[in-house]
């Protein structure tokens, strides 16, 4: 019988969550902590439910939630585990990364570990700070991940 998770076992990424909502106070969350779960979130595998069969003619349908301002966010999930928790919903679970969904997802944010203790919302406006890093970095290297698929004009 298990009842506390080992941190060597918990994803990075889950562990740079838990921890920034441990040390979060009446203000928000520590800057430094923030910088650690977005660093984490780009370098680490993360896991999206969807109601259709990415493989399929239509792709993949993500699982949504809405935010204050009645905006759609996609939800993310640390652990294949937590994202099969949605099954009914979402019966697909596909693994993909940060870097690959800050360059996919153009002007919206996304919710990581939804309805967990930890959640935590990245904006739309961080995303896209992230995609202009990760662009330039790529440029920077001599990198184009798109050039690797047959594009047409």
């Amino acid at each position: 019988m298990m009842t506390d998770t080992p941190t060597d076992t918990v994803p990075e990424l889950k562990q740079a969550l838990i921890e920034a909502a441990d040390n979060r106070t009446e203000q928000g969350f520590v800057q430094e902590d923030v910088t650690k779960v977005l660093n984490s979130f780009l370098n680490s595998p993360v896991f999206v439910a969807s109601s259709a069969d990415p493989q399929g003619e239509q792709g993949a349908n993500l699982l949504m939630v809405q935010d204050n301002d009645g905006n759609a966010l996609p939800v993310l999930f640390t652990t294949e585990e937590a994202a099969g928790e949605h099954q009914e919903q979402a019966p697909y679970v596909v693994q993909t990364n940060g870097i690959s969904l800050v360059q996919s997802l153009d002007g919206v944010g996304v919710v990581l570990d939804p309805m967990s203790e930890h959640q935590f919302l990245i904006p739309a406006e961080q995303m896209g700070a992230m995609r202009s890093f990760v662009e330039q970095k790529l440029g920077e290297a001599g990198t184009d991940p798109d050039t690797s698929a047959d594009q047409e004009d």
